[in-house]
């Protein structure tokens, strides 16, 4: 949106023909927005992609969907090589980087935070520029920066995922195809429409009350429009299975967090569909899923290495360490050897990479007085208004909270008051630690008594 001088409100920054142009029928977007049951949509979302971004991502499809052999052991893609020089030609982060690939240091999410420009190739198309904030799940919120080709090769991804159990998009008889469910107490959400799917409904829904017209709505509507594809995090999947929706999902994919086996094994009972545990980073969208206990990369246009936590230096194969990742298809964010903050030790078989003992975001479990269940996802945008460097929550069994901050403000008040109000009347002891060289590295992260096996 934009605001102009002479407005008393604010503008609508493209209209609906600007976000589709390639769909000249806007008649589904319409009826999913205007629909009576409907909730209260706060957010307008387009793909935006021309005939010439169509045709790149439907031919990103066929090369994601239809490699059987990323590289092989003792080896690397062949575009790795082009993949860097471009970066060193066109990135400004990497202009002054000297040797090839395997010489060069590894990068890490402060300093895509600090200057998120430096990584936008010249190449990129600033007209063209998205931005999307994480969530912050287990860190601070990020601006992420992508181009609707980037973006809209979410579909080809999960496509691949899906391939793998046999399942397509694209049921005739349905008009949505994938609904992202939500259990948040804001966030944004909108109706939209795939032109890589051929103009179906793509909807990103909340099931906090306070965003429907009448409770009841929320799976009055999922029925009507009965998604082929569920998308979510464990916490939404929890509160969508109490409401026990009478729908027919093809399948289930969680992503954002782990997804611990009892809740996936009470999803598969009720919906009686796989459910996918795909672990996924704002920054290069899904890299790999689950797959008998282990995780199968998806991404052949994704470098895998695994470095030493401590020290840039990669790993012998079956050795545990820091995963760490390069390429992607994103002009405005050009990865070379990103750390993930994720470990796991990597096994190549018959050309693809498996994640072994993947330890990730996983779910933390905070409960309010009430016993209502807490999403991380909310603390943190709720922190998002202090001049916080970084925090650590941790829960008792009491309930009991623990929270340190970095700030050289006083707010050791302020800050209980707001963890009051997400919380109820629970004890809260806070601790302000002044910032300054070598503080903490200014992270943020959860912790609490509550294993995933309460949930």
């Amino acid at each position: 949106m934009y605001m102009e001088g002479n407005n008393k409100g604010p503008q609508i920054a493209l209209s609906d023909k600007e976000r589709f142009p390639l769909i000249q029928d806007l008649s589904l977007l319409n009826e999913l927005r205007q629909d009576h049951l409907a909730p209260k949509f706060n957010f307008m979302s387009g793909d935006r992609l021309t005939a010439n971004s169509l045709t790149m991502v439907e031919n990103y499809a066929l090369e994601i969907r239809g490699k059987t052999e990323f590289w092989t052991e003792g080896k690397f893609p062949e575009w790795l090589g082009a993949f860097f020089q471009a970066c060193l030609i066109n990135v400004p982060f990497y202009h002054n980087r000297k040797g090839g690939f395997f010489n060069q240091p590894s990068i890490s999410r402060d300093d895509i935070r600090k200057q998120p420009w430096a990584f936008v190739s010249k190449e990129a198309d600033l007209n063209e520029l998205l931005v999307y904030q994480t969530s912050g799940t287990t860190g601070a919120p990020l601006d992420v920066l992508f181009d609707p080709v980037s973006q809209a090769c979410w579909l080809p991804q999960m496509q691949s995922i899906l391939d793998l159990y046999g399942i397509s998009i694209g049921d005739k008889a349905r008009k949505v195809a994938i609904a992202l469910i939500c259990s948040q107490q804001s966030t944004l959400t909108y109706a939209s429409l795939s032109s890589y799917l051929r103009g179906k409904g793509i909807l990103k829904i909340n099931l906090n009350t306070a965003d429907w017209k009448d409770a009841t709505h929320r799976v009055k509507y999922l029925e009507k429009y009965n998604p082929e594809i569920l998308t979510g995090d464990p916490f939404a999947f929890m509160d969508l299975l109490e409401l026990k929706p009478q729908i027919q999902p093809k399948a289930l994919i969680s992503s954002a967090m782990k997804l611990n086996a009892g809740v996936k094994a009470e999803l598969e009972n009720y919906f009686n569909v796989p459910v996918l545990d795909v672990y996924s980073l704002t920054e290069c969208r899904n890299i790999a899923v689950a797959e008998n206990g282990r995780h199968r990369s998806i991404r052949p246009d994704l470098f895998l290495e695994i470095f030493h936590p401590d020290r840039d230096e990669v790993l012998s194969e079956g050795v545990r360490g820091e995963l760490v990742v390069s390429g992607g298809n994103n002009p405005f964010l050009s990865l070379v050897r990103y750390r993930t903050g994720d470990y796991c030790s990597l096994r190549m078989e018959d050309g693809i990479p498996f994640l072994i003992d993947l330890e990730a975001r996983k779910q933390v479990t905070f409960y309010s007085l009430e016993g209502k269940l807490i999403n991380p996802v909310d603390i943190s945008r709720r922190m998002t208004k202090f001049p916080l460097a970084g925090f650590r929550l941790h829960q008792e069994a009491s309930l009991a909270l623990h929270f340190e901050a970095w700030t050289n403000e006083e707010l050791t008040e302020t800050l209980t008051l707001e963890l009051l109000a997400i919380f109820g009347a629970v004890p809260v002891k806070v601790k302000i630690e002044k910032v300054g060289d070598g503080t903490a590295a200014k992270i943020v992260s959860y912790s609490s008594y509550f294993s995933e096996t309460d949930l």
